[in-house]
C-alpha cells in the first residue's frame, strides 16, 4: 500500500508499472529484425561484389609476369670470368631468387626488364664475385 491508501497491483504479483515502455534519453532507437536482416544482406552483397572486382583486377595480376622465362644474360654484370658450370649455377640462383625492389620479378628478370634498378645490379654483381672466389 502507498501513503494515500491505494493498493498497487502488478502483473502476477510483481511490481507496479504504467503499461508503457520508458526509454532513456541516451538510448538509441532500435530497428526491427527485418531491417537488421536487410542491412546485413546489403553489407554482405557490397563486400562480395568488392572481392569479385578485386579478384578480377588487382589480385589477378599479382603474380610475376614471366614466371617461366629463364634469362641467360644479365645486363651490367660481367659473367666472362666464370667457368660454364659456375655461370649456370649463378644464373639458376638469380632466376629463382626474387628481387627485393618490389617489382614482383626475379633478380635476373629485373636486370633484363628494369635496367635502372640498382638493387638487382648489386645483388647480381655480389653473386658473380662470390662464384669467382670459390
Amino acid at each position: 500500500m502507498t501513503a494515500s491508501g491505494e493498493k498497487s497491483v502488478g502483473v502476477l504479483g510483481g511490481s507496479a508499472h504504467t503499461g508503457r515502455i520508458m526509454r532513456r534519453k541516451n538510448e538509441l532507437p532500435r530497428i526491427s529484425r527485418a531491417a537488421a536482416i536487410r542491412v546485413t544482406l546489403s553489407v554482405a552483397l557490397v563486400l562480395g561484389a568488392s572481392c569479385l572486382i578485386l579478384q578480377s583486377t588487382v589480385w589477378h595480376n599479382a603474380a610475376p609476369v614471366e614466371a617461366d622465362q629463364f634469362y641467360t644474360e644479365l645486363p651490367g654484370v660481367d659473367l666472362s670470368g666464370l667457368q660454364p658450370a659456375e655461370k649456370e649455377e649463378v644464373l639458376k640462383r638469380l632466376n629463382k631468387r626474387h628481387c627485393p625492389c618490389d617489382c614482383m620479378r626475379t633478380i635476373a628478370s629485373c636486370r633484363n626488364r628494369h635496367s635502372s634498378c640498382t638493387t638487382s645490379l648489386a645483388i647480381a654483381r655480389q653473386a658473380v664475385e662470390a662464384a669467382k672466389k670459390r
